[in-house]
């Protein structure tokens, strides 16, 4: 049954598939695109009928529908209300009044430290130069280091592309992440804000070479950081040394002594979830990543991640997966497997629709809120999005009048030519298969 309708939706329903110039009340005036390309599945959760299944058994570039992926693992196999900790300690004896050591910040990927997108959570250094100055410090030998586990600084993966790894959007993690991992820089002088010592800028056509933490630039502007280590730290000691504390500039050798300063917490799993989808937010997506499998490597996780759902019985023949954002264009994921985890979640993990609520909402929210506005399904469809260069894909759930889920839907087309008509064309289909 399923072959019999992809064959009849491919014949009726896809101009652009064979010809944009055909007559076609949902998809007319759109870019060709090879069939191959092509992924939809949509089924009726009421009656269990497929209402569309075009390739579903195949792989597509899926973008950032990956997200879905990485946070319905990590609310299975963490704890949603959990959060990293950083550890902040004193090193070294402590003696009227002098620390002689360092500020040692135990970091652990926390990828919310002082994020605009979490504000009441902000004052990390303040905290720190605070509990310092409660503590009867007035003098530190050292300086601020950062700490961590190997396993959190590895190479950027090998299918994020070069090009993107200057701006914003690309930015890496680490095991210390500060501020968004973006900074602003001035140009020509090269300051940054926030200051960062580790970083190098020089004048010329705007690119950085995949683990250089030197930035070519023609012109001012905000980019990715590529050592917020050095940002971190920097505000740290500048916090200690505005609260009236003397603080050396190199880490110096100390003793075994250590000492409890602070003890930071992020907000909890499910808030930073909700943020990241909404926002389809790469650094988030990849902090959530690593919580899945908390000091092991970004590959130890993803193997995690896939037995998991393999042990649910859900197929990962063929999945290929890379990091926990979808930036990486050697991602491959079916229509089939997307569908699956969604409708495992919402049978297992939707109480009271909690899951459902974490996608943005056609007409509404986060990178939906202007997909279908205005129309019979604003308001009506839950779904994550994903899109980069000829790519374009949507997974999620079509609502009822009170928020429950009736319809799985989730659509993966790769290398179209013309984007602004393709959504056009996808809002007709939805609008005719789904109202």
């Amino acid at each position: 049954m399923k072959h019999y309708i992809s064959c009849i939706f491919l014949f009726l329903l896809f101009p652009f598939v064979l010809s944009a110039q055909d007559d076609n009340p949902y998809l007319s005036s759109i870019p060709s695109i090879p069939a191959k390309d092509v992924g939809i599945y949509i089924e009726d959760l009421r009656t269990g009928d497929v209402v569309l299944d075009v390739n579903g058994e195949k792989t597509f570039t899926p973008a950032s529908v990956t997200k879905l992926v990485t946070t319905s693992t990590c609310l299975n196999m963490a704890k949603p209300t959990s959060n990293f900790t950083t550890e902040v300690i004193a090193q070294g004896k402590i003696k009227d009044g002098k620390l002689d050591g360092n500020i040692i910040i135990k970091v652990c990927g926390d990828p919310t430290i002082e994020s605009r997108h979490f504000p009441a959570n902000k004052g990390f250094a303040m905290r720190i130069a605070n509990e310092i100055q409660r503590m009867g410090i007035t003098e530190i030998t050292g300086t601020a280091v950062a700490k961590y586990i190997k396993e959190y600084e590895q190479p950027t993966p090998a299918g994020w592309m070069d090009e993107d790894l200057i701006y914003p959007y690309g930015t890496e993690f680490h095991a210390a992440n500060y501020a968004d991992n973006v900074f602003s820089v001035s140009m020509p002088s090269g300051r940054t804000v926030p200051e960062t010592p580790g970083v190098s800028i020089k004048k010329g056509a705007s690119r950085r070479s995949r683990g250089s933490k030197t930035l070519q630039l023609s012109g001012g502007g905000s980019f990715a950081n590529p050592d917020p280590e050095s940002t971190m730290c920097r505000a740290v000691v500048n916090a200690i040394k505005d609260a009236g504390i003397k603080i050396g500039t190199v880490e110096v050798k100390a003793g075994t002594d250590t000492s409890s300063i602070y003890s930071h917490k992020s907000p909890s799993l499910n808030e930073i979830i909700t943020s990241l989808m909404y926002r389809s937010d790469n650094l988030m997506a990849e902090g959530i990543l690593r919580a899945i499998a908390p000091g092991k490597t970004r590959d130890e996780a993803i193997k995690k991640e896939l037995k998991f759902w393999n042990d649910k019985g859900i197929d990962t023949h063929g999945i290929v997966i890379e990091d926990g954002s979808g930036l990486s264009r050697n991602n491959r994921i079916t229509p089939y497997f997307l569908a699956e985890v969604l409708d495992w979640m919402r049978i297992n993990k939707n109480n009271n629709n909690q899951y459902v609520n974490i996608f943005p909402v056609a007409g509404k929210s986060g990178t939906m809120r202007n997909f279908l506005k205005g129309t019979k399904l604003e308001g009506k469809l839950a779904a994550k999005t994903g899109s980069m260069r000829n790519v374009q894909c949507y997974a999620g759930f079509k609502l009822d009048d009170k928020g429950n889920p009736t319809h799985l839907v989730v659509i993966m087309l790769n290398n179209f030519s013309d984007r602004t008509k393709l959504k056009k064309a996808l809002e007709r289909l939805l609008l005719e298969k789904l109202s």
